[in-house]
């Protein structure tokens, strides 16, 4: 079975400029793995039409599935709808499905041009529900654009996963240990090249009160179903060196 894949694209001068904290990354990161599918690429980028074009452009060649966050809203900088129109040489133009929805929304003489704008996107797309405030996202080819806003962004990600294709969820374990990774790390080094289909990675950890530390060693692995031989290796590898370790 192939692999189903994604990467995200998370626009925004806000996020770059440290006023604003992604969090959607991180939550869609989680959610994706769950699903067995395997997230290969987040990328941070501005609020500048050629380079949401180009990446656009990169992703939707190279992943199964591509989600977009940020720049669908009523203001002057929300590019990402006209961005990605442009991209696929669609016409930037109402959906008026949306309009629909938005007109219904807002109090008789509230919608106005302003948000207007949020019912503007590529021509023929499909749209993603906003159960929330309405205003939706959409579906171009297998781009998939959602606003940047983490609450409605993390209903409306998770309604359109249901239909989603997807694969195994990918198994993860971590061991702790009381060693260093200078005291590991060659053995380690071994042990992955003997599972080449598990990944194996190292981060290391400090009590600057307690003075002391160790690793956690996290296994993970698209293929495999169980980890218990790997995990046997690893704490095999500990004892070997002196010591001690349990499974988190």
């Amino acid at each position: 079975m192939s692999k189903i894949t994604a990467g995200i694209i998370i626009i925004g001068d806000e996020i770059l400029y440290g006023r604003t904290q992604d969090t959607n990354s991180n939550f869609m990161a989680k959610e994706l793995v769950r699903a067995g599918i395997q997230l290969n690429e987040i990328r941070v980028i501005d609020d500048n039409c050629k380079n949401i074009m180009k990446t656009v452009q990169e992703f939707h060649k190279t992943y199964t599935y591509v989600f977009t966050t940020g720049g669908i809203g009523p203001t002057h900088d929300d590019i990402t709808s006209e961005s990605i129109s442009l991209a696929f040489n669609k016409k930037y133009t109402i959906n008026a499905q949306a309009f629909k929805i938005l007109e219904e929304y807002y109090p008789k003489g509230k919608f106005n041009k302003n948000r207007q704008k949020m019912a503007m996107m590529p021509e023929n797309a499909e749209l993603i529900l906003n159960p929330l405030t309405v205003a939706p996202g959409f579906r171009i080819k297998n781009i998939y654009v959602l606003p940047g806003v983490p609450e409605i962004m993390r209903k409306m990600f998770l309604n359109l996963l249901v239909n989603l294709k997807k694969g195994h969820p990918k198994k993860f374990s971590t061991i702790n240990t009381n060693l260093y990774e200078s005291v590991i790390a060659s053995e380690l080094c071994k042990i992955q090249d003997k599972n080449l289909d598990c990944s194996i990675g190292s981060y290391p950890y400090f009590n600057f009160i307690k003075k002391s530390g160790g690793v956690n060693i996290v296994v993970s692995s698209w293929e495999r179903e169980d980890l218990t031989d790997i995990n046997a290796q690893i704490a095999k590898m500990i004892s070997i060196l002196g010591g001690k370790c349990f499974i988190v």
